[in-house]
């Protein structure tokens, strides 16, 4: 067998895994569906992608979102577990739709700090949990049926105030991933645009 075919057969099974994994029960070809729209006060921009293969072969891009403030925050994700939408934070699976699966990541900076938001959320938190960044998170549960968020205090995004970074979580259940990980991931994923 040529290198040429064990590539493509290499890719073919990737493609098979992936949409047995994908949170539909129908598997779809990954594509992105531009026609759906979001209600969302966060702008975004897509950068000139950055396409950088790393030891595990993951493809990473990068994006600039708008957070709540003025700042403008990159955000580089592996595009071949997720995929951008193009519109406002929102994030999905690969093979899914942008309404299943999805992720919305809001930046919000001002004087709201992280334990107003954990006591608001009381009675409704998930779990609790530190970061491999160190940063601290929690997860709580919404009105919205097999919907979560996550806040992360990441208050270093920011050189004054408080910065949180929120993820709703949809179809909450049907993700091959944890929040806990779902978390890890985005807040890798972050730093300030200068």
């Amino acid at each position: 067998m040529t290198m040429e075919k064990r590539t493509i057969a290499a890719a073919l099974a990737v493609c098979t895994v992936l949409s047995a994994t994908a949170c539909s029960s129908r598997p779809r070809a990954t594509v992105i569906q531009t026609m759906e729209t979001f209600s969302s006060s966060q702008e975004s921009s897509l950068t000139e992608t950055s396409e950088a293969t790393t030891a595990e072969s993951a493809i990473l891009e990068t994006v600039l979102l708008k957070g709540s403030g003025d700042d403008t925050y990159s955000f580089t994700f592996d595009s071949e577990m997720i995929t951008y939408s193009g519109q406002g934070g929102n994030f999905f699976l690969v093979g899914s739709s942008p309404t299943e699966c999805y992720l919305h990541i809001m930046v919000q900076s001002g004087d709201t700090t992280y334990e107003d938001t954990f006591e608001s959320a009381a009675g409704r938190i998930v779990e609790e949990y530190t970061l491999p960044s160190g940063r601290r998170a929690f997860c709580y549960k919404t009105s919205e049926a097999n919907t979560l968020h996550v806040i992360i205090d990441a208050k270093d995004l920011v050189t004054t105030g408080n910065c949180l970074v929120k993820i709703s979580i949809g179809s909450a259940d049907a993700w091959p991933y944890s929040q806990s990980k779902i978390a890890d991931m985005v807040d890798n994923g972050f730093y300030l645009e200068k």
